[in-house]
């Protein structure tokens, strides 16, 4: 079930809700009793919906993408040489004979036992030369390193990420109210909170473009981690941060790429994403306050009704006066900005003016009613001075 079904159901059971309630409540002298003392009372509500958003930070996985090609070539590609390994050997573990063998035996007679009458030579050791292909370069052992440092960064990101990258959405309310209703004192609390978490489906449609380039950069990292040059180059050293910079890595393309990216994952000390907190605080509207109220005189008719005996309450009493705040202000201006069909500055200008006109017949009553008051105390002295 999606979200927005989940919306619609929980809109469908409150109107269902709303309408149950009976018709004639609004009537009843007790429910209009209470009401008007919680409209008067001292009430607090706090209201709020929050969104915690993760964003993966691009940059990184950009770095890596660029330069995979030139790591990939470099990879199958790798450099190498012929390394030559010279040996004097006992003559029975000679295994390669060479010209360079026969030079060196010549120039060292002390390692020839006999020579025969047919000019046969017969030595006691001999000059081993070995040569063979090595992998053993600094530019290869440059690459071994970087892959198994870029296999750790990729790999710590793409768990914390992939673990933790599920948006939260959160709604809080808070309500505190103190009533008086002559006879007794109502002290109320309540508070609601309603984390909400989305499922994987829900996050990767969100985030499919930058969740399937990490997973393909983590995937063809992890290969060439364990590729058969990566198993050829870990019997040699590693090498260590800063690179130095020799021939093939200064001017080759595909050697530089690598050295930049060297560079960059030494550099990098974030790890891979950001937490934005997105924050609302709706206007708690009329029709909203009606049901926080009607909530209240629900638990409270509640708890009276199973109280074994209860006080009789006059709901005769006199209604009190509802005070008039800045949230109550604002609560009406929402009200009347909701309901009208206009643009905002049109609104504003409508406002703006009706303010001003009330301020001045407010003013003009004040000075009528100062200047009445004026008149009638002169009238009053004048009566006084006759009468002396």
């Amino acid at each position: 079930m999606s979200f927005e079904d989940n919306k619609d159901t929980i809109e469908n059971v409150y109107e269902e809700m709303i309408d149950n309630l009976s018709p004639e409540l609004s009537e009843n002298k007790y429910y209009q009793y209470f009401y008007n003392l919680l409209e008067t009372g001292n009430n607090y509500c706090k209201f709020f919906s929050s969104k915690l958003v993760k964003n993966i930070d691009e940059e990184w996985v950009k770095a890596i993408e660029e330069a995979l090609p030139a790591l990939q070539t470099v990879v199958l590609n790798p450099r190498k040489f012929i390394e030559e390994d010279r040996e004097v050997v006992n003559i029975a573990m000679a295994r390669n004979i060479s010209p360079e063998s026969i030079q060196h035996l010549l120039q060292h007679s002390n390692m020839i036992d006999q020579v025969n009458e047919d000019g046969t030579v017969i030595p006691n050791r001999i000059l081993n030369v070995f040569k063979e292909e090595s992998y053993n370069t600094y530019e290869n052992r440059f690459i071994c390193t970087l892959l198994l440092e870029l296999q750790q960064f990729i790999n710590k990101r793409f768990n914390v990420i992939f673990d933790n990258s599920k948006d939260e959405r959160g709604t809080f309310f808070e309500m505190e109210s103190m009533i008086d209703n002559y006879t007794e004192t109502i002290d109320y609390k309540l508070e609601i909170k309603i984390r909400e978490k989305q499922t994987d489906i829900d996050n990767e449609e969100e985030n499919m473009g930058i969740f399937t380039r990490i997973s393909k950069i983590h995937r063809q990292i992890n290969d060439l981690a364990s590729s058969g040059f990566m198993t050829t180059m870990r019997q040699y050293p590693l090498v260590r941060h800063p690179i130095v910079k020799t021939n093939a890595i200064g001017k080759n393309l595909n050697y530089k790429a690598c050295h930049k990216l060297w560079n960059y994952i030494h550099a990098y000390d974030r790890i891979g994403y950001k937490v934005d907190l997105v924050k609302q605080e709706p206007m708690i509207t009329k029709e909203f306050e009606r049901d926080i109220y009607n909530s209240f005189l629900w638990d409270y008719f509640m708890l009276r009704n199973f109280q074994e005996q209860t006080d009789a309450l006059n709901p005769n009493r006199p209604k009190r006066k509802k005070e008039i705040t800045v949230k109550y202000i604002r609560q009406v201006l929402d009200e009347i900005v909701r309901g009208l069909d206009m643009p905002d500055a049109n609104v504003r200008k409508l406002i703006l003016n009706e303010l001003s006109d009330l301020q001045l017949k407010r003013k003009a009553e004040r000075m009528n009613a100062e200047a009445a008051e004026k008149k009638s105390g002169k009238s009053t002295r004048r009566k006084g001075k006759r009468r002396q």
